[in-house]
């Protein structure tokens, strides 16, 4: 868990009557402080951030994607060829995505968005450090 991640945690437990939390450096909880009348315990508490977590890792945080000038011009050579003199290649989607398991391997790869099938490209360097 993230420092912030931690943070909007405690401000969530906040919410149920737990007024401090404190974690080893391991991230097991160490000692809680509840209000009056707060019924949640350890286990139900370990519990939350356990679901917390798993939300976490299964909700990206952000949803930017950082490229280079050279990437994105790749990108725009890819789908529109003709450059910026042709409309109707200047209204074409393009898809930019990580890939992991890539043709050239981990990468950014660019594809149409609604022509997959169409092939793709790696932006950037190959894995044999080519320029692409």
């Amino acid at each position: 868990m993230t420092l912030n991640e931690r943070e909007a945690f405690k401000t969530y437990l906040k919410t149920k009557g737990i007024v401090k939390i404190d974690w080893n450096c391991l991230g097991v909880i160490t000692n809680v402080v509840r209000e009056a009348g707060c019924t949640l315990g350890y286990n139900d508490i370990e519990l939350m951030q356990e679901v917390w977590e798993a939300k976490a890792q299964a909700v990206p945080v952000k949803q930017s994607l950082t490229l280079t000038c050279a990437e994105l011009k790749e990108a725009f050579d890819f789908g529109a060829p003709d450059g910026e003199k042709d409309q109707f290649q200047m209204e074409t989607e393009m898809t930019i995505r990580w890939l992991k398991d890539g043709y050239d391997g981990e990468g950014y790869y660019c594809w149409y968005a609604d022509l997959p099938e169409e092939g793709c490209i790696k932006l950037g360097k190959s894995e044999s450090g080519v320029e692409e």
